[in-house]
């Protein structure tokens, strides 16, 4: 390898989810060029935000690449940019199969193109269809070479829905920040204050998007029927991530009652600490899911999770031994679960701890990151 370029689909500094990525990206390619930051280049479609923070501020080897424009003049600056740099890689995050700029990368010098997805590429299709697709995978030989999923559901999509070959496809688990997001301190009172939550109610953890596919609205069903079948006081859902007023059509699906059991935090910096005394978590999409961070993050923080049964966020839990895998769009089923939680402080306690255990021994950022390395360098070497 001579160079490599990250190649990103976002804007620099998007905020929580993409950061870590890019702190991870950054240090295999650290790993492959020989600690050489000389050698390492970024992309972004826009750098309005300045840089990202979970990159060395002393990093300014930064180019402005949008794949989507399919103007020449955009075309040539990028091939320009890569020719000039003698960069033979580029990593790209969520490129698809075929885009028109890809043209310009391969003149530019690009001999190894690998693409590391985040999210479904594609639906399950038919043989029929995924024929067609992978005769299409094998007429665009400009796109990239490999692509790289974080969870086998999503690799599968890719081969069994898009037609992409097999052997073009590598599974690297997600990792997390095992040190940051831990059981201990745990220091209960923190999110009780930050709250305004009443002590004696255990806390339920969501945080993600807001968009209908993450759930939100099975949660509410849930709390209305939780709230209508307890007598006790001993409950409360916590839910972060929500922007502007987008918690407002959700405060809406509450009963009175169990809108006094919930509470919408907003975004928030300091997700760490508030998992720390929460009790459990949960994450009920009903559409689309991939294998989220925060999903992980919580189980390292020692709270069980409880999932829906969907392709790839299911692989995130171990059913009955570090969380729950429900039937996508069952509030009943949801319920169900968070008042078995709630009645079997022992069963919960066991799962925080095989939860926590997993993450230490499959899902660290070292463990990702020793395998991305392992899978790029064979690919280019």
């Amino acid at each position: 390898m001579k160079s490599i370029l990250i190649l990103l689909h976002c804007q620099s500094n998007t905020g929580y989810a993409i950061g870590p990525l890019e702190k991870t990206f950054y240090d295999m390619a650290g790993e492959l060029c020989d600690h050489d930051s000389s050698r390492i280049h970024f992309a972004y479609p826009s750098m309005s935000k300045g840089p990202s923070p979970t990159l060395p501020a002393d990093f300014t080897q930064y180019a402005i690449i949008d794949t989507a424009r399919t103007d020449a003049e955009h075309g040539l600056a990028a091939e320009h940019y890569i020719r000039d740099h003698d960069i033979d890689t580029i990593f790209g995050f969520d490129q698809p199969v075929h885009l028109p700029i890809y043209r310009y990368f391969r003149r530019g010098g690009v001999r190894h193109f690998i693409s590391y997805w985040g999210a479904p590429m594609s639906s399950m299709n038919n043989w029929a269809i995924r024929f067609v697709k992978r005769i299409g995978v094998r007429l665009r030989k400009l796109g990239p070479d490999h692509y790289i999923f974080e969870s086998r559901g999503m690799g599968e999509l890719a081969i069994k829905g898009r037609g992409i070959p097999s052997l073009r496809v590598s599974i690297v688990p997600l990792g997390v920040d095992a040190v940051r997001f831990r059981p201990e301190p745990r220091d209960e009172r923190y999110v009780y204050e930050q709250m305004a939550i009443p002590r004696q109610r255990r806390i339920f953890f969501y945080s993600g998007h807001m968009e209908p596919r993450k759930g939100v609205a099975v949660i509410m069903s849930a709390a209305n029927r939780l709230s209508e079948s307890r007598e006790q006081d001993d409950w409360h859902i916590l839910l972060c991530g929500n922007k502007g007023d987008e918690s407002l059509q959700y405060e809406q699906m509450l009963t009175a009652e169990a809108r006094a059991r919930v509470t919408f935090a907003g975004y928030r910096s300091d997700l760490e600490i508030l998992c720390r005394g929460c009790y459990a978590a949960m994450i009920m999409s009903t559409g689309w899911d991939s294998f989220p961070r925060t999903g992980m993050e919580v189980q390292a923080s020692g709270l069980p999770l409880i999932v829906s049964n969907l392709r790839g966020i299911n692989e995130s839990v171990q059913d009955g031994v570090t969380g729950l895998i429900l039937k996508a769009g069952d509030r009943d089923a949801l319920a169900g679960a968070m008042r078995r939680l709630l009645d079997d402080r022992a069963w919960r306690d066991q799962l925080s701890r095989r939860a926590r255990l997993r993450i230490e021994t499959d899902f660290t950022i070292d463990k990702q990151l020793s395998t991305l390395i392992k899978v790029v360098r064979h690919i280019v070497l």
